[in-house]
């Protein structure tokens, strides 16, 4: 009888230590997620792109437990502000979103009062000590702060993203934003782990990232089949995995162009990688006089009137989530020489350094920014309307 209570408790043990987030060397486990401080000052965008290659995010509030524990986790180091995962394009809460594009702050936020104001700067830090301690301000961007990036999803030196309903060749693309993989298993426990993110959910199956024929498992990430949970070896097909009925943890053969919720994965240390294009559409025939202000990629911009001639000069800043990058393309531009200009700045307002700037007729130019924001002054001084002017399409990029 001894034996048995022994026995019982090691496997309850075992299957309770199973469950609990183990995080990579340098990590700090802080509310069940991973945490890591660095000390030495950047800008953001570089504090964003260091995160990035090492499998997180910077550090992202989403309640009051977490916006707590940042100030207890950094205290004894002598920190005023950390840089945040959170970027502004206007004073709404409604306007600031998060960098792992899980939304805005309107759900949460601990905007100090005034804020948040993007005249401040796009950016948001955290405010360690004294008053307003625990808020959030804007900042302008290439100011050098500490910062603190986490992985809220980890396990064996992997972090991993649960997203919303795609299609198999959908849901890929949308991991290659996050520069990552569908998920692929290599492990009863790893299998074990990714059933409990999802036991609190209402739906049956994800979709995994592999392809199954005849047996056979092809992993979306090239890693070889060392592991297999699946119930069928006579068909081909994309694999789901089962996670929230009395066959959790199972794999079948599902529909690849069927919708299913996605769980994406990619290494901790990982180097920096280009993420897939996303599609965007064309632009409308008859766009606004000046379709100016911020836009968030992807998506175009147009001289007014385009196609039609222009007759006024318009601005746009251009901007993209977290440590992703802009890249800009102007398939044709037609300008009044000498006379009308467009400038093309690495930044959010003319202050920033200058790229390029042109005008007359140009061929094919493309520009990538070395942050996520880039903005565009098209200069109309001629008076002339007798130019079609350009149009352009943007997207994001790692």
């Amino acid at each position: 009888m001894k034996s048995l209570i022994v026995f019982l408790v090691l496997c309850f043990v075992s299957t309770h230590a199973s469950n609990n987030t183990i995080c990579a060397k340098g990590y700090n486990l802080v509310n069940n997620k991973c945490w890591k401080l660095f000390q030495d000052a950047a800008i953001h965008a570089d504090a964003e792109r260091n995160c990035s290659a090492d499998g997180g995010t910077l550090f992202m509030a989403k309640n009051a437990i977490d916006n707590r524990a940042i100030a207890s986790f950094v205290s004894t180091h002598g920190i005023d502000h950390l840089w945040m995962g959170v970027f502004c394009i206007g004073n709404g809460r409604n306007l600031c979103y998060y960098d792992d594009q899980s939304g805005s702050t309107l759900l949460y936020d601990n905007f100090a009062a005034g804020f948040p104001s993007s005249a401040a700067g796009r950016c948001v830090y955290y405010s360690v000590p004294g008053h307003p301690a625990g808020q959030w301000l804007n900042g302008y961007c290439n100011q050098k702060l500490s910062y603190v990036y986490i992985c809220d999803l980890n396990f064996n030196d992997n972090c991993y993203f649960t997203i919303d309903a795609f299609s198999f060749s959908d849901g890929q693309q949308q991991c290659e934003q996050l520069c990552a993989n569908m998920a692929s298993i290599h492990s009863s426990e790893e299998n074990r782990y990714i059933t409990s993110l999802y036991s609190k959910t209402s739906y049956d199956f994800i979709l995994i990232g592999g392809m199954a024929v005849n047996g056979f498992v092809l992993w979306n990430d090239g890693s070889v089949m060392d592991y297999s949970n699946l119930q069928t070896s006579d068909s081909t097909g994309c694999l789901c995995m089962s996670v929230n009925n009395s066959t959790r943890g199972s794999w079948y053969l599902a529909d690849c162009s069927t919708p299913k919720h996605i769980l994406c994965k990619r290494p901790i240390g990982v180097p920096n990688c280009r993420g897939a294009p996303v599609p965007i559409t064309s632009p409308p025939v008859t766009p606004p006089t000046c379709n100016s202000g911020v836009h968030v990629a992807p998506g175009w911009i147009t001289s007014p009137m385009y196609p039609s001639n222009y007759n006024a000069g318009c601005q746009y800043t251009l901007t993209t989530y977290g440590s992703n990058r802009i890249h800009v393309y102007f398939p044709i531009a037609v300008l009044e020489g000498g006379y009308d200009y467009v400038y093309i700045y690495d930044g959010d307002s003319k202050d920033a350094p200058r790229l390029d700037y042109w005008t007359g007729t140009n061929q094919a130019k493309g520009y990538y920014s070395t942050g996520n924001t880039m903005f565009i002054d098209f200069v109309y001084r001629s008076g002339s309307t007798k130019n079609q002017g350009f149009n352009a399409t943007f997207i994001s990029i790692f």
